[in-house]
């Protein structure tokens, strides 16, 4: 099920209706929300974001028919636009660097990690910043209820995470970056040794105690000294989270990650944490 009323909702006052053949969308869909944000590439703003919570969404295709209500519902995502970016929310993705790389092989490349299901539509996003490709699988009932939506582009949602971590390691001359997002059922981490990707990954959790078990875990593989690192959190956490509290028994440095400096924002984002929605504000590094 799901509520016709966004949970979230608001647009600059420059935003115009009549315009939106000029703007950008990038939207995240996931079992939990869809959320998406405006954005003006002639001034380099986003005026706008929406986000309306799904409920009770245990897997993929249960989430076709609030989808369905929510576009249905949306005038404003009715409308053309000069490009629709969706980027899909799971955990098939599989890395492929370019060497090896043949657009005609994504679905042997998926099944290295992921059993195969009827429904899989295989896409791969390429990373500039890593020389490879994000191979993954969106269900064709999903892609569906697009379909009627012009200048659309489908991503998968990680791409734009590890995209922005590698740049960001990059831009700062860093020798370590630990980046790790937070969504209100899995979390991604990504390790960043001298500018080049050393691992993605992502892991489901219920409780925060399953939480730090693989985030622990991971950096016990990669032999890092927590007592020394500092970790980058973005997404949906906060200081009175129990995901805070608990890392902070076994992180030295915690910080916040912030939204992509070059770009602006309406003024009314001023209220929105700045590490809140990370992934969907660096979707425009897949363009």
């Amino acid at each position: 099920m799901s509520n016709l009323t966004p949970h979230i909702s608001f647009f600059d006052p420059s935003f115009s209706e009549s315009k939106t053949a000029h703007y950008h969308v990038y939207l995240q869909l996931s079992v939990s929300s869809l959320t998406y944000t405006i954005f003006n590439p002639v001034t380099s703003t986003f005026i706008g974001l929406e986000k309306y919570l799904l409920n009770d969404i245990y897997n993929d295709y249960s989430m076709v028919s609030p989808l369905k209500d929510i576009l249905a519902a949306n005038q404003l995502l009715q409308k053309t636009f000069k490009l629709f970016h969706v980027a899909y929310v799971n955990e098939r993705a599989t890395l492929i660097p370019s060497a090896i790389f043949n657009k005609n092989e994504l679905a042997q490349y998926h099944r290295f990690n992921y059993s195969a299901r009827e429904e899989d539509v295989f896409l791969a996003d390429r990373l500039l910043n890593l020389d490879g490709y994000n191979v993954y699988s969106v269900p064709d009932f999903i892609k569906g209820v697009f379909q009627e939506q012009k200048n659309i582009r489908f991503h998968h949602f990680s791409s734009a995470l590890i995209e922005a971590s590698i740049s960001e390691a990059k831009k700062h001359q860093l020798d370590l970056l630990v980046h790790v997002h937070i969504l209100p059922s899995s979390f991604q981490i990504m390790v960043v040794k001298n500018q080049l990707l050393e691992i993605y990954n992502s892991f489901s959790y219920q409780t925060s105690e399953d939480f730090i078990y693989y985030l622990l875990f991971v950096f016990n593989q990669l032999a890092i000294n927590t007592s020394e690192i500092s970790v980058c959190l973005t997404g949906e956490v906060d200081k009175n989270s129990a995901i805070y509290d608990m890392m902070q028994n076994y992180i030295k440095t915690i910080t916040f990650g912030k939204r992509p400096v070059n770009l602006k924002y309406s003024y009314l984002f001023e209220d929105v944490p700045p590490h809140y929605y990370y992934s969907l504000f660096n979707q425009y590094l897949c363009e």
